[in-house]
């Protein structure tokens, strides 16, 4: 669990809050209060992710054929 205490003698409530919050994100603490906050079906779980993986794929593969265009771009000039 993140902690924080003040870094000088009269380092403010908001600088302090502001670095607890950043820590909890980093910790991943408030994805997973997010995603336990509903009750999603198991199988409603497995088409997310499984829609998330389609997408990135789809998306590497877009970017790897941009960067081959841009490759055979600068090898005609």
């Amino acid at each position: 669990m993140p902690s924080v205490t003040p870094r000088y003698k009269k380092e403010s409530f908001d600088k302090m809050l502001r670095r607890f919050k950043n820590q909890c994100e980093k910790a991943g603490i408030v994805k997973r209060v997010r995603e336990k906050q509903y009750y999603e079906k198991p199988n409603s779980i497995k088409h997310r992710k499984n829609q998330e993986q389609k997408r990135t794929l789809e998306n590497n593969a877009r970017k790897a054929l941009a960067l081959e265009m841009r490759r055979r771009q600068s090898r005609m000039r």
